[in-house]
């Protein structure tokens, strides 16, 4: 009789949180300070053209201070976080030919890794659009996963890390209700939790204590919380699926060079990196 076999994420957690803000206003300072101060992560993705730019912007009929970070402050400022991208100027590549749309691709993540001395394996749709063509332009330029802006309210995880939905938005009227509903819910499976947004919109509405009381709320239960950037969650779960098994379920090889954590009958293990692990 097999072995039932289900992931759990770093330390043998069943549970995993991650943020991803979009265009990289100078807004960005004080939300990754927010992160600092509970010790959480998130992705930010950039607009290589925009940097530097002061501007104001009607957004949603507001004015908005939509100025951006300075170029020489993207490695600093974003130093404990993941620098993804979003286009040059925030065009979207649907509707581009394939050879413009990798250009506009390319051109983004090579200036933003000379920026941050990192390489950029992330991305996030401008505008939320984005069809199959876009998505192979992205995997032709090396882009490893693709958040989008439909919501899916859940803790699935993505089974295409080229349509991550993300759970909801920081802005969601069901924010908190999702979040007890995350930190309580004690299913066997694996849960992912993605917020994404812009951090102007904070200042937009002069509501910061949103996302603060939300953190607050599940800085409490971080011991069964992993929290992670975009590209450490892909990375983790790629090399999970990556596993090699037996017919009967109770040999597995890890090929790849990461810790893995799984539950097993009930037991929690972990299998280091091109090591066998054995049930008894």
């Amino acid at each position: 009789m097999g072995s039932e076999l289900t992931m759990l994420f770093e330390g043998g957690k069943r549970k995993a949180l991650t943020f991803s803000y979009d265009d990289g206003t100078i807004y960005d300072k004080k939300l990754v300070s927010l992160l600092k101060k509970y010790d959480m992560k998130a992705t930010f993705n950039l607009n290589s053209g925009l940097l530097g730019q002061k501007e104001h912007r009607m957004i949603n009929g507001i004015d908005t201070d939509f100025s951006q970070l300075e170029p020489g402050e993207v490695k600093t400022v974003y130093a404990d976080q993941e620098v993804s991208s979003h286009t040059v100027n925030h065009s979207s590549i649907v509707g581009l030919s394939q050879n413009m749309g990798a250009a506009e691709v390319l051109k983004n993540k090579q200036r933003l890794e000379e920026l941050t001395g990192r390489p950029v394996r992330g991305f996030a749709y401008p505008y939320g659009s984005y069809n199959e063509l876009a998505e192979e332009i992205l995997s032709a330029c090396g882009i490893e996963y693709a958040r989008t802006a439909d919501s899916s309210n859940d803790f699935d995880i993505p089974q295409d890390f080229l349509e991550w939905h993300p759970t909801c938005h920081h802005d969601a009227p069901e924010l908190l209700k999702l979040a007890e509903k995350f930190c309580n819910d004690d299913s066997l499976q694996p849960q992912l939790f993605c917020i994404w947004g812009r951090s102007y919109e904070f200042a937009q509405k002069d509501n910061w204590q949103v996302l603060e009381e939300f953190m607050k709320y599940v800085s409490d239960y971080r011991e069964k919380i992993w929290f992670a950037t975009s590209i450490e969650i892909v990375d983790y779960v790629k090399a999970f699926r990556e596993l090699r098994c037996s017919s009967d379920g109770r040999i597995l090889q890890n090929p790849t060079e990461m810790t893995l954590w799984f539950e097993m009958d009930r037991e929690i293990h972990c299998i280091h990196g091109n090591e066998k692990f054995e049930s008894l």
